[in-house]
């Protein structure tokens, strides 16, 4: 049963590796580890440097973590698939951050924006036609939500009185009276996060361009790709996950205590889903004409970030902004109704998953 844990815990260590791993790629042309950085200095020697330095670090803690948590999985037993989560994340930041500060010292001390003209660049044809979303897409996820209530509520009169509610090893450790929370709350898992997924997925469309004013139209023209691609990307995400949870809820009707097994599917899909939103933004900053420079660079806004992370800037009307690297968006934290507001959601939502079985029951 601790091959399971063990699998499981290497292709999770795995896969958060590697994401942290694509971070470079995984922002705008001219933003490196959150630091905006001029045209002329987006391959600087310290950029190479930092980036070489921060993929070597990433790699050999991944590598430690794994090994570590995959020893004590296999000696003692011991559930370390958190642990494991979190001290990656964490590892990832703290060597971002290190490679933000190194970074933003050599552009200060070395004045890199001295006599860069800077400019700003804005996509109008967005209000006026914007990327159309692709509604049949939703009806993906929803099947699958539908499916996997449909195939509960028939095997529900068959249930014993107990359920399998959690699992450790592949083998169920926890159990509770059967009921519709018990038996339908990954159910209504799978349609929270089908719910929120989505409605991100249309956020998206909706959100503002980063149009790089030294290309101004190649970029503005891969926006459009982009938020098209990202979209389907993030139904496809909400299918897949969808699957995976299917399993999970699976491994619940089973009468077998070894049941847990199966749990090891909830991860592959999610997995692909990942990997299909990494793609799909590694190619972001592709579609440019070579040709095309208007000898500007962006400005440098980096006194509006706080870490490379966080956007703060009460001037700024919107809610949100293009993040620094990664996928989507983050909130402007400078605007206190739409910081308020994401806060009374996000609570809304923890809430709603945490006390929800027990609303049911």
């Amino acid at each position: 049963m601790t091959t399971t844990g063990v699998v499981a815990h290497l292709v999770l260590v795995a896969l958060l590796g590697y994401l942290a791993w694509l971070t470079p790629v995984l922002s705008a042309r001219s933003v490196r580890f959150g630091v905006r950085v001029p045209d002329d200095r987006i391959e600087d020697p310290v950029v190479r440097r930092e980036t070489a330095r921060f993929r070597t670090s990433v790699l050999a803690a991944a590598g430690v973590i794994a090994v570590s948590g995959a020893g004590l999985i296999l000696t003692a037993g011991i559930a370390v698939l958190p642990v494991a989560v979190l001290a990656t994340l964490v590892v990832w930041y703290l060597l971002y951050l290190r490679a933000n500060r190194v970074i933003t010292a050599a552009k200060r001390e070395q004045a890199w924006y001295a006599g860069v003209r800077q400019g700003i660049a804005v996509d109008t044809s967005l209000r006026n036609d914007p990327p159309r979303f692709p509604w049949p897409w939703l009806l993906l996820p929803v099947l699958v939500v539908a499916a996997t209530a449909v195939v509960g509520v028939l095997r529900y009169p068959g249930l014993p009185d107990t359920l399998p509610v959690h699992f450790s090893g592949g083998t169920a450790d926890r159990f509770a009276p059967k009921s519709v929370g018990s038996a339908f709350g990954i159910v209504f898992v799978q349609a929270v996060l089908t719910v929120v997924l989505c409605v991100s997925g249309v956020l998206v469309f909706r959100g503002p361009a980063d149009v790089d004013p030294a290309r101004p139209a190649a970029s503005a023209r891969a926006h459009r790709k982009f938020v098209a691609r990202l979209g389907r990307a993030l139904i496809g995400l909400a299918t897949l996950i969808d699957l995976g949870l299917f399993a999970a809820a699976w491994a619940t009707w089973e009468t077998s205590p070894d049941a847990g097994l199966l749990l090891p599917l909830t991860i592959g899909p999610v997995a692909v889903g990942v990997a299909l939103l990494v793609a799909v933004t590694a190619r972001r900053h592709r579609d440019r004409e070579p040709g095309e420079h208007t000898g500007l660079s962006h400005r440098d806004d980096d006194g509006l970030w706080i870490g490379g992370v966080l956007y703060r800037n009460p001037d700024d009307p919107s809610w949100f902004v293009a993040r620094r690297f990664g996928v989507g968006w983050t909130v402007n934290i400078g605007n206190r109704v739409a910081l308020v507001t994401c806060l009374a959601l996000t609570a809304a939502v923890v809430l709603l998953g945490l006390f929800l079985p027990y609303i049911i029951h």
